[in-house]
């Protein structure tokens, strides 16, 4: 008798709980994942903001400070050596304009006068002394107009050749800011230093003979609002001594500047589109938004004397 065998096979899977467990995991890998590489990323933008806005630092601290090093100034006259003040104009998006905004006009001997081109007897006309600006402006840096969407804060460097400082009748000046922009005209891409620098601050470090003979040194910081003690809207040197506020008769008219200390506040470019598009509810949500998005620098600069 034969017996017939049947061969039973048996399904085999994973069950719902087996599925729900590996699916929890998955998830938990994927969330782990997802934060890890939004925390690289987030880092990565932070650093390369922050190296950006170090190098534009860089190159208008450079740029300023080399002229300043160089500073061109005589005595004996009323003309104007130096003019530096904070502008009158407030600059910046609506409701949110820069804290402040210098502007200085100075005698220099460039380095890079001529283009560079210094002792080029075909483009070098003998000169040494050359007239140089440096403004603050919120426009477009490309087309230097205004536009909601483009514009930023941009400090532009006019340097004029030797020949156009004494052409122009600037040497000798006794309004060199006025017969500066006549002579330099507007800003040009051509005149770009930098962007998105938020504030600008020149803080002369005076020293003076008090009435009592006394050797003193006092700091005098170019503010929009100098309602602080001891701040000043313009500062100048002339012929006849320093000028604070216009005044031919201060305590350290005598005096000489040791140093300018230099500092300035550059936005994030993210910073730059939140102040354009957010206008801040208070003074204190618009400090909180600087220091975030905000870097500082500063640098003090030695004057020949």
């Amino acid at each position: 008798m034969q017996k017939i065998f049947k061969k039973s096979y048996q399904s085999k899977g994973f069950t719902l709980a087996e599925l729900l467990v590996a699916m929890s995991i998955t998830i938990v890998l994927v969330t782990l994942t997802v934060i890890i590489t939004g925390s690289a990323i987030d880092a990565w933008k932070g650093a390369r903001t922050e190296i950006r806005a170090a190098g534009q630092a860089k190159a208008m601290l450079n740029a300023l400070g080399r002229d300043l090093e160089a500073l061109v100034s005589r005595t004996g006259s009323r003309s104007e050596w130096l003019y530096a003040s904070a502008q009158d104009e407030m600059i910046g998006p609506e409701g949110e304009s820069s804290p402040n905004a210098a502007r200085m006009y100075f005698f220099t001997a460039a380095s890079d006068r001529y283009d560079g081109n210094a002792g080029d007897l075909t483009k070098d006309e003998g000169g040494d002394v050359s007239a140089v600006g440096y403004e603050l402006d919120y426009l477009d840096p490309v087309f230097g107009s205004e536009s909601e969407e483009f514009s930023t804060f941009v400090l532009y460097r006019k340097l004029l050749d030797p020949d156009e400082t004494f052409n122009g009748k600037l040497i000798g000046s006794p309004d060199l800011k006025q017969d500066f922009e006549v002579q330099s005209g507007v800003n040009e891409l051509e005149d770009f230093i930098c962007e998105n620098v938020y504030e600008f601050t020149a803080i002369f470090v005076i020293e003076y003979k008090d009435t009592n003979n006394e050797i003193k040194t006092v700091k005098v910081p170019v503010l929009s609002d100098p309602s602080a003690l001891g701040t000043v809207k313009s500062f100048k040197i002339t012929g006849a001594g320093l000028e604070p506020d216009g005044n031919p008769n201060s305590e350290y008219r005598g005096g000489r500047i040791v140093s300018v200390e230099l500092s300035i506040t550059v936005l994030s470019d993210e910073g730059i589109r939140i102040l354009r598009k957010s206008p801040f509810r208070n003074p204190e949500a618009k400090n909180k938004f600087i220091e975030k998005n905000g870097f500082r620098y500063t640098r003090s600069v030695a004057i020949p004397q």
